[in-house]
């Protein structure tokens, strides 16, 4: 019998110490993931209009990165287009020719403008036509400043 009250009054004490305990780690995870979203911002972020669904586009955007550190974009999720790649307008030899990269590295303390002729996002495979003065959200994964939701744009 005294075995079994032991045994509950264990349980009861460890209940009553991870509900704070859990309650204090996401605290700090939260914490954290703020001041690095803090660091780092989305300016301008805007596509061209497409009349029709099914095309790919480029997602162009100025990103300031105010931390000590570098970072870098690692992918891009918008609900108008079933996928996203990052690209670099590549001119070695030859043709200036777009090439998929694995991520766009971002300047500690410095401003990287994603443009159709450099360091940009291509929204592939269009869900819906897409017109002038309409708006969406997208969501764009750092590897250090972790997701910011955007407002993006469709211009002329």
């Amino acid at each position: 019998m005294e075995l079994e009250q032991t045994l509950r009054c264990v349980a009861t004490c460890k209940r009553w110490i991870a509900l704070p305990l859990f309650c204090l780690i996401s605290a700090l995870g939260v914490g954290r993931s703020a001041a690095a979203n803090e660091s780092v911002q989305i300016i301008d972020a805007h596509v061209p209009a497409a009349d029709k669904a099914g095309g790919d586009l480029p997602l162009t955007m100025t990103i300031k990165n105010e931390a000590d550190g570098a970072d870098a974009l690692l992918r891009v999720r918008c609900p108008v287009a079933n996928f996203s790649e990052r690209h670099i307008v590549d001119r070695g030899e030859g043709a200036p020719a777009m090439r998929s990269i694995p991520n766009i590295p971002i300047p500690a303390k410095g401003v990287l403008e994603l443009k159709r002729d450099g360091y940009h996002v291509m929204l592939l495979q269009l869900r819906q036509a897409l017109a002038p003065g309409e708006t969406f959200k997208c969501a764009i994964v750092f590897q250090k400043a972790g997701t910011i939701e955007t407002e993006v744009q469709v211009q002329k």
